[in-house]
């Protein structure tokens, strides 16, 4: 049966790059073998229908997209999304088979919840949306789980990919291949902003002795209350000085290798479920980090961190310290080397940005606005969170007005973009070679 036109957009909006397997023994009753639907390509143990690339083509017609009206233009199209609705099922298939895949339920409830809110008010109420799932004979239970099925796979797929792609051996691009996708991309192409690029050292005031020591004692006490049994998440929201997860418990979601400063994430991966490390110190402050479940390289877990008082002769030194950076740069120290050894290393030593882009910057650094080519400005000081400050002393290095792209403006995103092609087709070359796949068409 095909979806109305109303309901197949949010029906198929989390399955871009989903596709529900049909196993073949599903499309024939026990006897007599009548097709349900027509079966347009058997892939392992799946079958692929013709009215899923219907859906596929008219979904593409709803959001806009320009489909072909010749008999041949509209065959090809067909044959393109089938083709894509098989490598769809080859990578599902493999990622099932693969047992250190584990998908996330937390994630896929959330999604879901996201999306049932979303579609609720597109409709108007969850009345409308009701009786709109009602006219395709569905209840919201049932909506709900195909929602789900549909993330579920999206992750498995992902998750797969990414493992495999970790171990694809690199590409070689060649200067035809980069020439031949930026003459295929140049007429999409939007006029290049203009841009700003600047070198920066960022200056961040550092506590005294006393402070730190008053800082890590308060640590050691709360981790002797956690040990004693007190509620981790309870001491967190109650002491955390850690403006984005206080609130939540201390509550770090999951995160990986380089999401994290260093010494946080070798406390962090050096624990097991369960356990919680002694106080670790960082450029933020001191950390007392509980892990509470694992899989391949990835924690989650909370913190509790404590931010060392920072006194305004603190500050008064960093701003003296800036300054007289500020000054070495006029008279032409090389702005790099100090950053290497002055700078916060948490934020970057240079940024190239639209104009635009200047107000989505700490405030001060809209300061750069009427900066000329070569101009050393600052230091700039702003609020870097929890009442902390910096002082940052930037130069200019170059002004580029608005223009078409060049190759050079984009080559690096090419090369990338042919690389990453280059290894998804290699890997589903591998899937084609070792799954039955028969197309009926």
């Amino acid at each position: 049966m095909m979806r109305s036109s109303r309901l197949l957009p949010f029906l198929a909006a989390l399955a871009a790059w989903t596709l529900t397997a049909v196993p073949v023994s599903a499309q024939f009753g026990p006897d007599d073998r009548d097709v349900v639907d027509q079966v347009v390509a058997i892939v392992g143990d799946s079958a692929v229908l013709a009215t899923q690339i219907q859906e596929d083509i008219q979904r593409m017609g709803l959001q806009g997209q320009e489909l072909p009206q010749d008999p041949a233009g509209q065959e090809a199209l067909f044959r393109e999304l089938l083709q894509r609705s098989i490598d769809r099922l080859l990578v599902l298939q493999a990622a099932a088979g693969d047992t250190l895949l584990t998908v996330d339920e937390e994630r896929v409830s959330t999604v879901v919840e996201q999306e049932i809110t979303r579609r609720t008010e597109a409709f108007g109420g969850q009345a409308a949306l009701q009786e709109a799932l009602s006219g395709e004979g569905l209840s919201l239970a049932a909506y709900r789980d195909i929602l789900a099925q549909d993330v579920r796979q999206e992750q498995m797929q992902q998750m797969f990919m990414q493992r495999q792609l970790q171990g694809a051996p690199p590409v070689v691009v060649t200067e035809e291949e980069v020439l031949e996708a930026f003459e295929n991309a140049r007429g999409s192409l939007q006029e290049r902003p203009r841009t700003l690029t600047f070198h920066q050292v960022v200056v961040r005031p550092e506590s005294s002795d006393s402070a730190l020591d008053a800082t890590r004692e308060q640590a050691e006490a709360l981790l002797d209350s956690v040990r004693a049994g007190a509620d981790f998440a309870e001491l967190a929201e109650r002491y955390s000085q850690d403006p984005g997860s206080a609130q939540n418990g201390g509550d770090l979601g999951w995160f990986r290798r380089g999401q994290m400063v260093r010494s946080f994430e070798d406390a962090a991966f050096a624990l097991r479920d369960g356990q919680v490390s002694a106080p670790v110190q960082s450029e933020f402050g001191f950390h007392i980090i509980k892990v509470e479940r694992s899989r391949q390289g990835e924690r989650r877990g909370r913190h509790i961190l404590l931010v060392p008082e920072v006194s305004q002769t603190d500050q008064e030194r960093a701003r003296t310290r800036a300054q007289d950076l500020a000054e070495q740069v006029r008279q032409g120290a090389d702005i790099a080397a100090l950053y290497e050894e002055y700078s916060d290393p948490e934020v970057p030593d240079s940024l190239t940005v639209t104009y635009e882009q200047l107000g989505e910057l700490p405030p001060g650094y809209d300061q750069l606005t009427s900066a000329a080519e070569g101009e050393v400005v600052g230091p700039l000081e702003y609020e870097a969170g929890a009442g902390q400050v910096r002082f940052a002393v930037v130069e200019v290095e170059e002004i580029r007005e608005a223009g078409a792209y060049t190759l050079p403006d984009v080559r690096e995103q090419l090369e990338a973009q042919i690389t990453r092609q280059r290894q998804i087709e290699s890997i589903l070359e591998r899937l084609r070679a070792r799954t039955y796949i028969e197309i009926l068409i």
